[in-house]
């Protein structure tokens, strides 16, 4: 028998995971929780999954359950992750960790006093291009890396619903395509620490009341500097919707040198949250630390709070 799982959530990202789940030998989706009762039923006739409930407290305790997926809107992410660490459940929530880095210092706080794991789920990890690009950079093919220009930018369309209602989501494009772009790009740095961050954030395509244009720059505890955009409704993309240039001083290199998945791929595929399902089942079943941890998405939100601050008139 392997972990049983809850799910949270009947959006997109929880149909990715729910396919995640079913797709591993060592995992068994045996329940799922969302406030609205048809998409949860949907969700539950798509995927198999036996048990339903609206109140995801249930699930929280529940003996029966192992672990759980979060993939609720942001807002969420902290009282959830909480409540089922203290009793006991393994977690993967979804990026960003929480909206605050107060909320995953709290995630934080209950992880170290539950016998349970901690993951956060910053899927491009585990792209093989990504993977690959990585290995090339420990490998010391690039030299030393001197800068990085990374993206997560939505060409003529942007979200809405709670993604632009900031006490459901914390923030904008920041947040929600922003945290991709800077986590991977830490990744293919060897995870160094932020030393300085300034940015711009604005809302210039949209009527809502988050931002939809940022551009970051974050100096790095190894001396790399990054230039990190994202957005919303932006009128061109220079190649996929999310891409990492390293420029270093052996050579460059860059994710994706193209401006359209290959035949038969998808950007952003179903393999790489199969694959993320695959890290945190096979580290938890080995009683290791699963990676990302949450630690690394704090890390995330803390760019992501000095960007804000700084934006708002801060000190750098």
């Amino acid at each position: 028998m392997g972990l049983r799982f809850g799910l949270l959530g009947a959006g997109w990202v929880a149909e990715r995971h729910a396919r995640g789940l079913l797709d591993h030998p060592g995992a068994e989706l045996v329940a799922a929780s969302n406030w609205r009762e048809p998409s949860l039923a949907a969700l539950a006739e798509r995927f198999g999954i036996p048990r339903t409930t609206t109140d995801w407290r249930e699930l929280a305790a529940d003996p029966q359950l192992d672990a759980v997926v979060i993939g609720t809107p942001n807002a969420l992410h902290a009282e959830q992750a909480v409540a089922f660490l203290e009793a006991g459940k393994h977690v993967l929530v979804e990026k960003p960790m929480a909206r605050t880095v107060a909320e995953c210092d709290r995630i934080l706080a209950a992880a170290a006093g539950s016998p349970a794991w901690l993951m956060v789920a910053h899927c491009w990890r585990f792209h093989p291009d990504v993977l690959a690009l990585r290995a090339r950079v420990a490998a010391g093919e690039l030299g030393e890396i001197v800068k990085t220009r990374s993206y997560g930018v939505h060409a003529h369309w942007g979200p809405s619903g709670w993604f632009t209602d900031p006490e459901l989501a914390g923030g904008g494009a920041l947040l929600d395509m922003g945290v991709h772009a800077i986590d991977t790009t830490r990744f293919l740095l060897g995870d160094p620490l932020p030393a300085r961050v300034c940015a711009t954030v604005a809302t210039r395509y949209g009527d809502y009341p988050v931002d939809d244009d940022t551009v970051l720059l974050v100096r790095w505890s190894d001396a790399t500097s990054s230039i990190i955009e994202a957005g919303w409704w932006q009128p061109h993309l220079g190649g996929l919707e999310a891409d990492t240039e390293l420029y270093g001083t052996g050579g460059y290199a860059r994710v994706w040198d193209r401006t359209e998945p290959p035949p038969g791929q998808e950007h952003v595929s179903q393999a790489m949250f199969t694959a993320q399902i695959g890290e945190f089942v096979g580290a938890v079943a080995a009683g290791r630390q699963p990676r990302p941890s949450g630690e690394d998405g704090r890390v995330v939100m803390e760019i992501v709070e000095q960007a804000y601050a700084v934006a708002r008139g801060g000190q750098p």
